[in-house]
């Protein structure tokens, strides 16, 4: 018994508008409070 192979389904959807420069706005905050808490954990 030979299983036909199905076809591969694509789970997408359209980015949300406004999402990207949110993301870089979090991630930038992030890597300043973890720069300044190296900062002051080596002096």
């Amino acid at each position: 018994m030979a299983k036909e192979k199905e076809e591969l389904k694509e789970l997408k959807h359209d980015p949300m508008p406004g999402f990207r420069p949110l993301f870089y706005i979090v991630f930038s905050i992030g890597v300043l409070y973890l720069g300044t808490i190296a900062f002051l954990s080596l002096r």
